[in-house]
């Protein structure tokens, strides 16, 4: 059952992501990861772990694993808010995890990901008019 009361919030831009951390000792991404996180499950109305609770606790807990499961389910998701978008699990485990191999990777997923919540948001918002 979807809850389209709130307007998702379009404010995913990857240059924050890129220097509000150093600025914010790593507080910025907790909070729109989080924030991402709860577009997500106000679109689809599925419920998902919180950002902050898997990145302080359940990712030490097992040991790194965790995240990597809790990324999968949420870019399967978010490619399936909007396939037109080309954004995917796929994308996640391609850009973010092989990507990390040429440094580069983790920048462009991050981009990518931006650009897809920033589509799901104006799809939803349009919606809603």
């Amino acid at each position: 059952m979807q809850n389209t009361s709130l307007k998702v919030q379009n404010t995913y831009s990857f240059w924050k992501f890129i220097v509000f951390p150093f600025i914010t000792f790593g507080i910025y991404p907790l909070v729109k990861f989080t924030t991402m996180s709860n577009d997500i499950m106000r679109c689809d109305g599925k419920t998902n772990c919180p950002y902050w609770v898997m990145a302080l606790f359940l990712s030490a807990i097992t040991l790194g694993i965790y995240p990597l499961i809790w990324w999968h389910n949420i870019c399967s998701r978010i490619g399936a808010l909007n396939p037109s978008n080309g954004f995917s699990a796929g994308t996640f485990w391609g850009w973010n995890v092989l990507g990390a191999l040429i440094a580069v990777g983790p920048l462009v997923f991050l981009w990518k990901l931006c650009n897809a919540m920033n589509s799901i948001a104006e799809q939803q918002n349009s919606k809603e008019e």
